[in-house]
């Protein structure tokens, strides 16, 4: 897969130890910087295998979600968050199972004012994210793959797959 589509790296889990793993649809929203009025009218239009991916312009000022919205999302049958902003509640979401990906978290809490704009595209870790979109994430970091795209990414990653297998192998690991 080309490298345009791989999240900038400041997004990471936030999980203190490893092992957040997430794959799922893209449900993109774009909010001001430190609101999360937009998730919260989002949260409700989830459905099984949905993961939100937020636009939060950056902001490491607030935390826009937290173990109460992540467990929300979680009963709709989300499979995590990607944010460009922070959270909190790092260790509750890590004790839920629920994976999220974030620049970081801070203890502040979110505004609840707006605006917001869901249901179309949204630019998060410098690639830009469309609904429906697979969005892949692990202890690496995070990838999004155009859906239209998903067949060809999944055999490309096979192979390589498969070379790395048979890399391994000749050394010994």
């Amino acid at each position: 897969m080309d490298r345009l589509h791989v999240v900038d790296g400041a997004i990471h889990s936030v999980w203190p130890a490893v092992g957040a793993r997430l794959a799922g649809r893209a449900v993109p929203v774009t909010v001001a910087g430190g609101d999360n009025l937009g998730i919260h009218e989002v949260i409700p239009t989830l459905t099984e295998g949905d993961v939100l991916v937020v636009n939060g312009q950056g902001a490491t000022h607030r935390a826009l979600v937290g173990e109460l919205i992540a467990g929300r999302a979680m009963a709709r049958g989300c499979r995590g968050f990607v944010l460009d902003a922070c959270v909190r509640d790092a260790v509750d979401l890590q004790r839920m199972g629920f994976p999220v990906f974030a620049r970081g978290t801070t203890p502040a809490g979110p505004y609840r004012n707006g605006p917001f704009e869901a249901g179309v595209a949204a630019a998060v870790g410098g690639v830009v994210v469309h609904p429906g979109d697979l969005v892949l994430g692990d202890d690496d970091g995070v990838a999004v793959v155009p859906w239209e795209r998903a067949a060809e990414v999944l055999a490309a990653a096979e192979a390589k797959h498969a070379t790395e297998a048979r890399q391994r192998a000749e050394i010994g690991s």
